[in-house]
């Protein structure tokens, strides 16, 4: 009896992580679609177009950049489109990412990117909460360090 129950729960330890590990994984067709704005981010940051970048956010998209002088925080894609204009109109460059991980978080998705800066040398990354809409992935959530 005391070998069956021991067995019984080096089966549930070794099975319930996998699981849980499982559930956290993204399908890659859904990993190729995130890259996939993350490519028109990087292309519109590049055209230095503030409006496609919006248009990659929900309506009530919040984004937040750790450093004040790279524009602070700003809540809603109107505010994101006017952060990004007046951030294009001091501080025209360019950027380029590189996707590190993506996560699965209940239907939504975390994406974790580094970046690299051409007008300014310096590295930093990206954690962008992605929600599926009925047309395509966009982007609700955004920290930057």
């Amino acid at each position: 009896m005391r070998l069956l129950l021991a067995l019984t729960g080096f089966a549930v330890g070794f099975v319930v992580p996998a699981l849980a590990q499982e559930q956290k994984t993204v399908d890659p067709e859904v990993r190729q679609q995130i890259e996939a704005v993350l490519t028109k981010y990087e292309d519109a940051f590049n055209k230095h177009d503030a409006a496609a970048i919006a248009a990659l956010y929900t309506a009530d998209a919040d984004e937040v950049f750790e450093k004040e002088e790279a524009g602070g925080s700003a809540s809603g894609r109107e505010a994101i489109e006017q952060r990004y204009a007046a951030h294009f109109a001091s501080s025209p460059g360019e950027l380029s990412f590189k996707l590190v991980q993506v996560y699965a978080i209940g239907d939504d998705v975390c994406a974790v990117s580094e970046f690299s800066r051409h007008f300014r040398s310096g590295k930093g990354h990206h954690a962008k909460i992605f929600v599926r809409e009925p047309d395509a992935w966009k982007i609700r959530m955004a920290y930057t360090n």
